[in-house]
């Protein structure tokens, strides 16, 4: 057994998030390049192989926040293991896939899994680190998760060439064996104030549940298959249609029950608001630069997949660096300014990305992947210690899914933003520009709402 004492436990805490992050993110970058293998093998379509993909993010998106708010009534060690279970048992059903419907079904449920696991992943190192070290083990973690993203495609390309893409999937059980060992040993559940008269699954609301799914699956689905079937399709216009009634139903609702799901009103908080907008736009920002980057260097300077992943190592390889630097920043000063400074910084890079990828040179585009790159970990790690640190202990768990929710709609509102700029215009120029502006507006909006706390 694992030897903890009252010292050492919070950096096991810490180890075991750090590689639950690890676990997540490695899913989300090892399959794309095993896709068309799984593709071909399972004989899908195009559209249909998407979906390998698309599933495991709609759950995760749609269920992120009500997975945070749940860990805050049950607890987090329940929930967490829970998910780890099922997390580990879609991994192996993804490993034995035989047809298109067995591993969408399965990447659902890994959806499932992923979106219950990563709130706890920022609310049980809050619950265990004190204020003035939470930047530090952001930090920790989100170079840990940084490393792995980078190990992703090559760990897909060689499982996928020298054994089987199935294996991609199954590397996943040893980890999870080790986090849940070291959490049964290490966590040690808070005190948390209860609601006297209500316990349990009546706590739960169900009607604000139902309609939080509605609204988010019906928007997230809408924007992922717009780019395919078209914008002025009229099932892509319904899933907006209907997305943007249930939102407003759901408002309706919070807003007037005693125990809502979301406590819509933490958003009438400045910090939370503001960081929360950060962290979209962060995500926004990296479909920009990595998968249109990536496109980009294949369409416009005619590399292969494989040297493209290389020509942006320079994007990926400073945030491994500039997240420990971001973490200790982000306890010595204010945690907020030094976000949307990175926020201008990442703005700065899609500036430059606008004005030299007309100019036919892949190593004018280098100074921008740096820049981003060193500016991605202060929008994250830096954020995410100044939203944990602005709300109250018992609501960690909430605020941590809605800040994951948040990155997650960043990434599919980017993804179609980005497609749709794309795909009318034929011009990366103008998709960096736009979102440049994008990314600027919001740091503009964020200082001059947050000018009176800088005081």
């Amino acid at each position: 057994m694992i030897r903890i004492t009252d010292e050492n436990r919070k950096w096991w805490v810490l180890a075991a998030m750090g590689g639950t992050l690890a676990l997540i993110v490695l899913d989300e970058t090892v399959v794309g390049v095993a896709l068309p293998t799984i593709q071909k093998e399972l004989g899908m379509s195009q559209v249909g192989s998407h979906w390998i993909v698309n599933a495991y993010f709609l759950i995760f998106t749609v269920l992120a926040a009500a997975a945070g708010k749940m860990g805050d009534l049950f607890g987090y060690r329940r929930m967490f293991m829970g998910a780890l279970i099922i997390f580990g048992l879609s991994s192996i059903a993804c490993g034995f896939a035989e047809n298109s419907a067995w591993i969408i079904i399965a990447r659902g449920f890994q959806g499932l899994g992923a979106a219950v696991i990563f709130p706890f992943t920022v609310a049980m190192i809050t619950a265990v680190f004190p204020p003035e070290q939470r930047g530090r083990a952001f930090g920790i973690q989100t170079a840990i998760g940084g490393t792995f993203i980078s190990l992703g495609p090559l760990v897909g390309g060689f499982f996928t060439e020298v054994l089987s893409w199935r294996w991609i999937f199954w590397i996943n059980i040893p980890l999870i064996i080790i986090i849940a060992v070291v959490v049964l040993s290490a966590w040690r559940e808070p005190h948390k104030p209860t609601n006297e008269g209500a316990s349990g699954f009546q706590q739960v609301d169900f009607k604000g549940l139902g309609l939080m799914i509605v609204a988010l699956s019906t928007f997230v689905i809408a924007a992922m298959e717009g780019p395919d079937y078209g914008w002025d399709n009229p099932f892509i216009m319904a899933g907006f249609a209907v997305g943007l009634i249930a939102a407003i139903a759901f408002v309706f609702v919070e807003t007037r029950l005693k125990n809502p799901l979301i406590e819509l009103s933490l958003f009438s908080m400045r910090t939370f608001s503001v960081m929360n907008a950060t962290v979209f736009m962060g995500e926004f920002g990296k479909i920009a630069l990595i998968i249109f980057g990536a496109l980009l260097l294949q369409d416009k300077f005619g590399m292969n997949p494989l040297i493209a992943g290389v020509a942006l190592l320079p994007a990926v390889i400073p945030s491994l660096f500039s997240s420990l630097i971001a973490g200790s920043l982000a306890d010595k000063f204010d945690a907020r300014k030094i976000s949307l400074m990175g926020l201008v910084l990442n703005c700065s890079a899609m500036v430059w990305m606008a004005v030299t990828v007309t100019l036919d040179n892949y190593y004018y585009l280098i100074p921008a992947f740096i820049a981003w790159g060193c500016a991605l970990p202060f929008q994250f790690v830096s954020t995410r210690r100044a939203i944990v640190n602005s709300v109250a202990a018992d609501k960690l768990g909430q605020s941590s899914g809605l800040t994951m929710t948040a990155q997650l709609l960043g990434g599919t509102v980017g993804m179609a933003t980005c497609s749709a700029l794309y795909a009318s215009t034929g011009h990366f120029a103008v998709l960096y520009l736009v979102t440049a502006a994008i990314m600027g507006i919001v740091a503009l909006v964020g200082f001059f709402k947050m000018r009176s706390e800088f005081a």
